[in-house]
C-alpha cells in the first residue's frame, strides 16, 4: 500500500517544517491513484489547517 506524505510549513516561519501523513486518508493501491488526488487532498488539509502551507506532497511506503 501506498501513504499520502505532506511537507507542510507555518506561514509565520517558512523554515519551520515537518511531514504530515493525513490520518483521513486511506492507504492507496498505486502511487499514480496516490498523486492523483494528491493535490485535491492537500487543499483539504490546508484549510483545516491554518497557519499551515502544504509546500509539497509525495506518496510512499507506509511508515512503520
Amino acid at each position: 500500500m501506498i501513504e499520502l506524505v505532506f511537507v507542510v510549513c507555518m506561514v509565520a516561519s517558512p523554515g519551520n517544517c515537518h511531514s504530515e501523513r493525513p490520518s483521513f486518508v486511506a492507504p492507496y493501491p498505486t502511487t499514480q491513484s496516490c498523486m492523483f488526488e494528491g493535490q485535491m487532498l492537500a487543499a483539504e488539509w490546508q484549510q483545516t489547517h491554518p497557519g499551515w502551507i502544504v509546500r509539497r506532497w509525495t506518496c510512499g511506503p507506509p511508515e512503520t
